[in-house]
């Protein structure tokens, strides 16, 4: 993939031994991120393994973003997408995948609404790295591992709630952790679908500036999407804002924070006078 100014990301998936994807994220010509992006997944304590190997299914750049998809086909009718989107602009990287029931391919009845999905990645960090923790909220900062440096980036599991207090009200819970040097994010979900996105922040003029991320109301036919369906998200860094949306269905006509979307990805940033400023969307043929 592309270079934004000290960052750049490699990744690949063309081995037909694993069904992990080999990632490289450099910073400042040092890896920051590196190794097998592995998953598991678990449908009711079934795990869910893959029945063939990576395709790439999209290749996408508009307004300076490069976004690039890969799909693997797995047991139970199920696929997992997963996403890279850089930001060229903003610095950002965002890294997700997407299970989804293959149910417009093969005509079965859906799965039970109130199914258990259970979903683990790990991301593994360079050991020159020291990521920090927060007590009461979930996102992750990592500095060089020298003592009072000032952090390199930050990383916001826009899927789970920004304080770790915080009550679920959807339908999916979890946790973002480091375990055996990796970065670790586990989902449940008691949905059909699941999205699980990982939000990074680059640029270190940012770093100590306020942040927070929230869930959207996703509207269809004036009734609000659910999660299984269709999410959004609203990330702030300081005066900054941006939002994420992803449709786990075929095409709708839907609305988040009042724009009209009929597309299944869109990446955005929002601006408080004239509302969503699009920077790359993606739509299914």
């Amino acid at each position: 993939m592309s270079k934004i100014k000290n960052l750049s990301i490699s990744i690949h998936f063309d081995s037909q031994e694993t069904d992990a994807v080999q990632l490289e994220v450099d910073l400042h010509g040092e890896p920051v991120l590196f190794g097998l992006w592995k998953f598991s997944l678990q449908r009711r304590g079934k795990p869910l393994h893959a029945v063939d190997v990576w395709t790439e299914t999209c290749v996408h750049r508009e307004k300076g973003c490069e976004y690039i998809e890969l799909d693997l086909p797995l047991s139970d009718d199920y696929r997992l997408q997963r996403f890279f989107l850089l930001d060229n602009t903003d610095q950002l990287l965002i890294l997700g995948d997407t299970l989804l029931w293959d149910g417009d391919r093969i005509k079965r009845r859906l799965p039970e609404r109130h199914d258990h999905l259970a979903y683990e990645s790990a991301l593994f960090y360079s050991p020159k790295l020291r990521p920090k923790t927060l007590t009461d909220s979930t996102e992750i900062f990592f500095r060089p591992d020298k003592p009072k440096s000032s952090p390199l980036f930050r990383v916001f599991p826009l899927a789970l709630p920004e304080w770790k207090k915080t009550e679920p009200t959807g339908m999916v819970t979890g946790t973002l952790g480091i375990e055996h040097a990796a970065l670790v994010l586990r989902q449940q979900s008691s949905g059909i679908s699941m999205f699980a996105p990982l939000f990074f922040d680059f640029d270190a003029n940012r770093s100590d500036s306020p942040y927070t991320w929230r869930h959207l109301t996703v509207g269809e036919d004036m009734k609000k999407v659910p999660e299984d369906q269709a999410v959004g998200y609203r990330v702030q860094m300081d005066k900054e804002q941006f939002v994420l949306y992803r449709s786990m269905t075929p095409s709708a006509n839907r609305t988040v924070l009042g724009h009209h979307l009929i597309d299944d990805f869109c990446f955005a940033r929002f601006l408080p006078e004239t509302g969503i400023e699009t920077l790359i969307v993606v739509e299914r043929e």
